[in-house]
């Protein structure tokens, strides 16, 4: 029984996701859609893979183009919805093209399958599937061409595993500078947790490569060992679950915003000027207690355009809007405690809303950058 269960749980967790995502439907929240489209696909992988585990030989046989399909279909799907969340604010069909080898490939699977003979589907099933037999692949005849289409899914899984997990880790990466570019609070806006868990996927897919190499009939004799593989996949596609659901904020809440700025002509020699007024509006005006204040506001404020705006802070200050803000917060926060040492304890939620942060995690990530320790310990070293 618990062999069962550890053999279905990704099915089920993967289940699960699919219907609350796709419940949403596709023109409500896109991104979340293509999420849901992620879980189907991993569904129908984990499905096929408890056939498998739980010795359903032939029903597996029947399913095992579609494995293929949906094996070489869910990182096209993850990076599309890494895209959806940073680079591209509606669906762009384009990237239909890259399903193309997943689809070629499991129809020539299909057809294979279709004009085997059982003997040759389970010479393949149990030589190559059970026991890791390569030497198949030389081999005439259906089997080892079903042999042979296997082993180039496998080397092209393993290729797409890395280009699509680079190339989503720095999507994220680039969309974090973005928004680290217009907004102050970066809260709830930011994907650290696409970046993680890149890397996350990167390490359990590499543990996945490891167990196509050893063969996946070690399992069958040593049911114990699947514990590790099924745990490992379940706890990560419930935590991309879990955070994509969390994750409402995209890049088309980005380009909205960033549309109802207003553009203006700047100067050739405005820029000494403007600075001077961009350190008066911080310093004198304190805007940085604005808890969501945006670049928007500081380009209407100084009749200048978001990317000259942006532009004078990285090149002066060094550093990116949302840093620059932060650093005078954690001034003003300094100046509080050194103020009123006396006076009694502050709470990090009571300084990080004082300042103007999003949140304390924020305030506190942010002063032990710029001070080098906790708010916490700064405070023991004036006494309070």
């Amino acid at each position: 029984m618990l062999y069962i269960l550890i053999a279905v749980t990704p099915f089920y967790i993967t289940l699960f996701w699919s219907i609350v995502f796709l419940s949403k439907g596709p023109l409500k929240s896109p991104a979340i859609f293509a999420l849901g489209v992620f879980m189907v696909l991993s569904a129908g992988l984990y499905l096929s893979h408890s056939l498998y585990f739980l010795g359903f030989y032939n029903a597996y046989l029947s399913v095992d183009a579609f494995y293929m399909f949906a094996a070489l279909s869910v990182y096209p799907m993850y990076f599309w919805y890494v895209k959806m969340l940073t680079s591209e604010a509606e669906y762009n069909y384009i990237n239909l093209l890259h399903f193309i080898p997943a689809i070629v490939l499991s129809i020539a699977m299909l057809v294979l399958h279709l004009v085997s003979t059982f003997d040759e589907r389970m010479s393949y099933f149990r030589r190559v599937l059970i026991d890791n037999d390569l030497s198949v692949v030389a081999e005439k005849g259906n089997a080892g061409a079903l042999a042979r289409l296997f082993l180039i899914s496998r080397i092209y899984f393993a290729v797409q595993v890395f280009y699509y997990l680079i190339r989503g880790y720095r999507l994220a990466d680039r969309y974090n500078d973005r928004i680290a570019a217009f907004y102050s609070n970066m809260q709830h806006r930011q994907l650290l947790w696409v970046k993680l868990l890149s890397l996350i996927f990167l390490f359990t897919s590499v543990s996945s490569l490891i167990f196509n190499v050893i063969g996946r009939g070690i399992f069958l004799e040593n049911r114990e060992m699947l514990l590790f593989p099924s745990l490992l996949f379940s706890a990560l596609l419930f935590m991309i679950g879990y955070q994509g659901n969390l994750q409402v904020f995209t890049i088309k809440d980005v380009v909205n915003d960033e549309s109802d700025v207003h553009h203006y002509a700047v100067p050739v020699d405005a820029r000494e000027i403007l600075k001077k007024r961009l350190v008066e509006l911080m310093e004198k005006e304190q805007l940085f207690l604005q808890p969501d204040l945006r670049v928007s506001l500081l380009c209407e404020r100084l009749h200048t355009n978001r990317t000259y705006i942006s532009g004078l802070i990285n090149d002066e200050f060094g550093e990116s809007f949302n840093a620059f803000v932060n650093r005078y917060r954690v001034k003003y926060v300094c100046a509080i405690m050194q103020e009123r040492r006396f006076e009694c304890n502050y709470s990090l939620d009571y300084l990080a809303a004082e300042a103007g942060f999003g949140s304390a995690s924020s305030f506190i990530r942010s002063f032990k950058q710029l001070e080098g320790v906790t708010p916490g310990k700064y405070m023991k070293s004036l006494g309070l």
